[in-house]
């Protein structure tokens, strides 16, 4: 059995204890309490103690490309959308499957460095699967679907549940599937249709990337702005496509996807009436706070969202639009920039994340019977600051990752 003792241990965002260790036996969380109470229990093996430290759930990150790792610092900032998605086609063209698993296998890596546990993942390619099913990450790994036009529907579904039936999702706890229609400009309605019809069928996990940009509304609403010029660029646009004349959500509720509780990605440019509706259909949303930054994006919603009740996760999306793979620098910039509570923020980053995954009974919480996920943050030295302005302190930084049990990640400094 093994003990991890540190300064603090915050349970779950509301429970804190100082001098506060961990008892982990096998995959699962056996004890917690002080370091006195744990430290007199039979059979402890190991004990690693992390010193000024807090002892935290890993964190859960619900929107991740891992297969853009590689391009940090080759996509310029841009307010165009379209303009960003024209360079990321231009600096991927001549990738080989070399170039996608190694930005995959680095993308993992710097997560759990970071104190990342579960990923929720959009896997582009195959490549997306076979590497992160191989890694200690837990994760969710959403097959992206992509196909504007209503005649290829049933012909994309199917080959869609071919590709799926290759990579045995069922068979490993660390490992579940999910689809990803990508967004209103790329998949028809009947597509939608099709993987919401699917994924009632076989309990899979949806997510999509919905009221992203001011294009997308205006796209929706009168078929007009950037995205038809950039489609036909692609040759991606239909001839006969006609915009529905909703919104966002609106339009989304006509496909059935909200009926699968789907994780909507972004919600940048949301209504009173669509945040309605997301809380009746008890949808989900992952926020990317600095790569809403990158994209010029301001006030998003997100406090009307959480006082609505709706379950908000933090994602860093990909390092084609941020900085770091790292929640805790998430945490940290809506702590300067939000009026959010530390207690809502890591709830944010770990119970809420769990919520929309399906995973609240097993992972969020560090609670015995739970599964061993969890992070040690070094705090900075003599500071004499509550634990949560510690943990949200500049200086402060991961140093231990255990996933499933398993440590993963210990710096050398311990």
């Amino acid at each position: 059995m093994l003990m991890i003792r540190s300064k603090y241990l915050i349970l779950n965002p509301e429970r804190c204890i100082e001098n506060g260790a961990v008892a982990v036996n096998g995959t699962k969380i056996y004890r917690t309490g002080t370091f006195d109470e744990i430290k007199a229990l039979a059979g402890i093996d190991k004990i690693i103690d992390l010193g000024n430290a807090v002892i935290i759930p890993g964190f859960i990150n619900i929107h991740t490309h891992l297969d853009l790792t590689s391009l940090h610092n080759h996509i310029k900032p841009t307010n165009n959308f379209t303009h960003w998605v024209f360079q990321l086609i231009g600096a991927r063209i001549r990738w080989k499957e070399g170039d996608y698993t190694s930005s995959i296998e680095k993308g993992i890596k710097l997560c759990i460095e970071a104190g990342t546990t579960t990923v929720a993942d959009i896997a582009n390619t195959e490549y997306s699967f076979s590497v992160l099913k191989k890694s200690p990450l837990r994760k969710v790994v959403y097959k992206e679907v992509i196909d504007l036009n209503p005649d290829h529907a049933k012909d994309v579904l199917a080959k869609i549940q071919s590709e799926l039936l290759t990579h045995e999702y069922g068979t490993d706890i660390l490992f579940r599937a999910g689809l990803s229609p990508h967004a209103p400009y790329s998949v028809s309605k009947e597509l939608y249709e099709a993987v919401a019809r699917f994924a009632r069928q076989t309990g899979m996990f949806l997510c999509t990337h919905i009221a992203e940009t001011q294009d997308e509304i205006e796209f929706l609403a009168k078929g007009t702005g950037n995205f038809p010029a950039f489609l036909r660029q692609l040759r991606a646009m239909p001839a006969n496509w006609q915009p529905p004349g909703l919104t966002p959500i609106e339009y989304l509720k006509g496909t059935g996807i909200l009926d699968n509780h789907p994780i909507l990605i972004h919600c940048n440019y949301i209504t009173e009436e669509e945040i309605s509706l997301m809380k009746f259909f008890r949808a989900s949303v992952a926020f990317c706070p600095r790569s809403h930054r990158f994209f010029g994006h301001t006030n998003h919603p997100v406090r009307k969202l959480l006082e609505a009740g709706i379950t908000v996760g933090l994602g860093t999306d990909s390092l084609a639009s941020n900085d770091t793979l790292s929640i805790l620098d998430e945490m940290k910039f809506l702590s300067l920039h939000y009026a959010i509570s530390p207690q809502t923020l890591l709830s944010m980053a770990t119970i809420n994340g769990a919520k929309a995954l399906g995973l609240e009974s097993h992972v969020g919480q560090i609670r015995e019977g739970f599964e061993a996920d969890l992070c040690g943050i070094r705090l900075p030295d003599g500071s004499q600051k509550d634990v949560y302005s510690q943990l949200f302190d500049a200086a402060s930084k991961n140093i231990f990752t255990l996933i499933s049990g398993s440590i993963c990640y210990q710096a050398s400094s311990i």
